[in-house]
């Protein structure tokens, strides 16, 4: 199974979301490997220590290659789970990682810019399966949200129903454990220590899981995953 990580516009918490989401398939115990195209390649700092997870391993590549590359990551890794953290800018590699994956997840926080940024990645994603003659599978999903509600968020909510653009119910909250993530090198799941702010991250993000395994099928996520290669 491959699952893309894109927005065109920084600071929505994309890296963050691609090492959470990662470490909670690790933690339920899939092999799982981040390809890191973001320029600043912040995933490969944090987690490219491996001491998050045996199961959890991260490489840096050339955008330009990413097609033959997922065949050497198939072939060398075999994992259950691939997550492509893809620059933020639109560049071939984007569309190449959208076309690739089984599921593409736009972050965005609860702001106009955001969910301006997310509505144009989101017209990208169905250009690319148009030209194919596919549907695509793709899903917004909102990061950094407030613990309270504000009337920001309520108007983020609106906004995005009023773009029709398809989200996840889950939502990712404003929480010290992923802030933490650059500076222990571990995810939620792997944090350790009975911490409120640890257990909500946890249980956030295997709702999310959740949500992609009905989205894609989870009898069918193996056979994906191979067939990716």
């Amino acid at each position: 199974m491959i699952i893309t990580l894109a927005s065109s516009k920084g600071g929505v918490g994309k890296s963050t979301t691609t090492a959470s989401l990662a470490g909670a398939y690790a933690h339920a115990g899939h092999r799982v490997h981040i390809i890191d195209l973001d320029s600043n390649h912040t995933v490969s700092r944090w987690l490219g220590d491996g001491r998050c997870s045996p199961r959890l391993t991260v490489s840096s590549a050339d955008p330009q290659d990413l097609t033959e590359y997922l065949g050497v990551i198939a072939r060398e890794h075999r994992p259950d789970v691939t997550l492509i953290d893809i620059a933020g800018t639109y560049e071939r590699a984007l569309t190449v990682a959208i076309a690739r994956a089984h599921l593409t997840i736009i972050p965005a926080g609860p702001s106009e810019a955001d969910i301006f940024e997310a509505a144009r990645v989101a017209r990208h994603i169905r250009s690319v399966f148009q030209a194919f003659g596919r549907e695509p599978l793709y899903r917004l999903l909102l990061t950094r949200v407030q613990p309270l509600a504000s009337h920001a968020q309520v108007h983020a909510c609106a906004e995005i129903a009023r773009l029709k653009l398809p989200a996840f119910e889950t939502a990712i909250h404003h929480r010290a454990a992923y802030m933490e993530i650059g500076l222990s090198g571990r995810t939620p799941h792997f944090a350790g220590g009975k911490r409120a702010t640890v257990d909500k991250a946890a249980v956030e993000l295997d709702a999310l899981v959740a949500e992609i395994a009905a989205l894609i099928g989870a009898d069918s996520a193996p056979v994906l995953a191979k067939g990716a290669a």
